[in-house]
């Protein structure tokens, strides 16, 4: 007969007088890796209106430069031109509300708060990871969206910078092509885990298609690195790689400058890789790079506002809200380059 410590008949009847110990605060088990939310340099757009604005250049002076000879007269000319590139900050939130009943098990109410506000804000910033890729209010005419990277890459659409595979294997040769094209460069590439996989084997173990036999580890043109954390970071021509698991499969033959890319639905799965351009923080001054910017919080220096409700309308309990306002910033055309229509297959030279 199991013991139950002497006066017990059992030990089910023992475990009937103890709680358990509920340790507070979840673990995340929904990873999303390499969010562009926390890659992006950011600028705060307080005390300012509902939008943004900033000049591209258009028309330069350069052919009116001209040739003279000693005496001769010169001539005047007028030439230059802007366009006006205008984004107005977009809003998404999340507001959740706090039963009084509940924050028993999480030892105090403050803590319960805490538990609560700490979800909330991971879900937003998860949910901004995915608005920064495929938000699209151009091709999708949605008020309630910004342009994401698919939506500003689709704006150059059949430029040098904006590359169909055709749903093929991605290419080195086109990938070397997307950055010359990139005239202010490029800081770093946003990639597909499998890409950043198939890579390095093949640049470790396998070997590339159309390199001479028993090749693998000669592509000079890709290296690897640590960052602060001591972690390997893969380079390709000398600019970082990052991965994300916020570049999914995707529907072929979507975002081309007619309709916003669709995430997959049938068919083969196609992927797409970004060059981005780094913008710089602040609004003090145009520069070409891409940026996050955020506003209408009531401080400076806060990303979110957090509004409490201390009593909710036919209901026994309290709430909170939190809001982001938000809009990607692509100082040049060339800020965002991409390349899409990827299949997972082995990498091409």
């Amino acid at each position: 007969m199991a013991l139950s410590g002497g006066h017990w008949s059992t030990l089910a009847e023992v475990k009937k007088l103890t709680q358990a110990t509920l340790i507070p605060g979840s673990v995340e088990e929904d990873i999303k890796r390499g969010n562009p939310f926390e890659i992006l340099p950011m600028a705060q757009a307080n005390h300012t209106g509902s939008s943004i604005k900033w000049l591209r250049e258009a028309t330069t002076a350069e052919d009116s430069v001209a040739d003279a000879s000693i005496g001769q007269q010169t001539v005047w000319t007028e030439d230059v031109t802007y366009d006006e590139v205008e984004r107005e900050l977009r809003i998404c939130y999340l507001q959740r509300k706090l039963d009084k009943y509940v924050p028993s098990i999480y030892q105090t109410f403050n803590n319960y708060e805490e538990i609560v506000l700490q979800d909330m804000l991971r879900s937003v910033k998860k949910k901004l990871g995915k608005k920064i890729v495929y938000d699209d209010y151009t091709y999708d005419v949605s008020a309630k969206q910004m342009d994401g990277l698919h939506a500003i890459a689709a704006e150059s659409f059949g430029e040098a910078w904006d590359i169909d595979m055709g749903e093929a294997a991605l290419s080195l040769d086109t990938w070397r092509q997307l950055k010359d094209s990139m005239k202010h460069g490029v800081d770093f590439w946003l990639v597909p885990f499998w890409v950043a996989r198939r890579l390095s084997a093949q640049a470790q173990e396998k070997g590339f298609a159309g390199l001479a036999t028993a090749t693998a580890g000669t592509m000079g043109t890709l290296t690897w690195g640590t960052n602060e954390l001591g972690q390997r970071v893969g380079y390709w021509d000398n600019v970082p790689i990052i991965p994300t698991d916020f570049l999914v499969a995707e529907e072929n033959d979507t975002g081309k400058g007619t309709d916003a890319r669709a995430v997959y639905a049938t068919g083969t799965r196609q992927y797409s890789i970004f060059g981005i351009k780094r913008g710089n923080g602040g609004l003090g001054e145009a520069d070409p790079g891409l940026k996050l910017a955020f506003g209408k919080t009531e401080e400076d220096g806060q990303f979110v506002n957090l509004e409490y409700f201390s009593k909710l309308e036919n209901y026994i309990g309290k709430g909170m809200r939190i809001e982001a306002y938000t809009q990607l910033l692509a100082g040049s055309a060339m800020s965002v380059g991409r390349i899409f229509d990827i299949t997972d297959a082995a990498i091409l030279v």
